[in-house]
């Protein structure tokens, strides 16, 4: 059975190497799922909450804002304690994400139930492999030379060149984070020394997104056009179906109510970053219980958003479900 611990390193692992604009919740279990070979239902809570800790750390811009400890008790692990504790309220808060996923995508109702009684059939997972975190990419000379294909999906990408490393032994016996280039790598990367997160960043610029709306392409021809490679498209598979309707950074049309609350005049906003505005109130107007800082007392204006007196900060997201409003 898999430590959270080991969970969290791989769902970091995981989520520093997919388009967040696509990938889901969801999509992060089943993969920890497969990465583990068991069923991870009972984490649901604690998955929510280390994506939104991993949301709200590894990507503020910059570096900008270091993580206090105090923070880590938004997703209610604060001193220590597992999200795993409180399986009936995280359950809950999941199950109501992924209604909402279903009521977006009502075409894929079906497929997504039998995902669920398939997960280990290889065949199920070929029928995803048209966008998320499978999506096939374009990828720069460069890194063609190095992996020696044309189009890769980038979870692939950084597999081989983990691959690569650890073959070559390049890892700092020191710092195993930290990465000492060959001349290859060198050559790919322009700097003698890169560690895990800065390779992600760094392979930004030699990744390129295939032609929007296109779910699968043929990887064996491609043509140059101003240095990016263009292969060639093969018929979709499937009509009208959308991908990445519930990413996480997702721009999502807000209600009135949240639009009002936000005092900001935007009307649609990624999830991450409302949950993000949220915490800044509440910790601007010291709205965490001092006896425990997971539990959330509702002011006048926060009463008068979510219809209750008080909440536990992981249960947030499900609390503002109403507020986004489907397109």
């Amino acid at each position: 059975m898999a430590t959270d611990e080991e969970l969290s390193e791989k769902l970091k692992e995981f989520l520093r190497s997919s388009d967040l604009s696509t990938t889901t919740t969801g999509a992060v279990r089943r993969h920890l799922e497969a990465e583990f070979g068991t069923d991870l239902s009972h984490k649901k809570g604690f998955i929510r909450e280390q994506v939104d800790l991993f949301l709200r750390t590894e990507l503020n811009a910059n570096g900008e804002d270091e993580v206090k400890e105090e923070e880590v008790g938004e997703d209610g692990f604060e001193d220590g304690k597992s999200g795993s504790d409180n399986g009936e309220e995280e359950e809950e808060e999941e199950e109501g994400e992924e209604e909402e996923e279903e009521e977006q995508e009502p075409s894929g109702n079906s497929a997504r139930k039998k995902r669920r009684l398939n997960k280990s059939s290889n065949k199920e997972e070929k029928k995803r492999a048209g966008g998320g975190f499978t999506k096939l990419c374009s990828l720069s000379p460069d890194l063609q030379n190095f992996v020696g294909e044309t189009t890769l999906a980038r979870t692939e990408v950084v597999k081989r060149i983990w691959a690569y490393i650890k073959e070559n032994d390049l890892q700092d016996p020191k710092n195993r984070k930290k990465i000492i280039c060959d001349e290859k790598l060198k050559k790919l990367f322009n700097v003698n020394a890169i560690d895990m997160f800065q390779m992600n960043k760094a392979l930004t610029k030699h990744i390129w997104p295939l032609e929007e709306g296109d779910s699968s392409y043929a990887t064996g021809t491609s043509s140059k056009s101003k240095g990016m490679i263009k292969p060639q498209k093969i018929e979709k598979k499937s009509e009208g179906k959308k991908t990445g309707a519930t990413g996480l950074m997702m721009p999502l049309q807000l209600s009135e109510e949240l639009i009002n609350f936000l005092g900001t005049g935007e009307t649609s906003m990624a999830r991450t970053d409302v949950v993000k505005r949220m915490w800044a109130y509440i910790k601007e107007n010291e709205l965490q219980d001092p006896s425990d800082r997971r539990n959330i007392i509702c002011d006048e204006k926060l009463k008068e958003l979510l219809n209750v007196d008080s909440f536990l900060g992981f249960s947030m997201t499900k609390l503002l479900v109403p507020h986004f409003i489907k397109e």
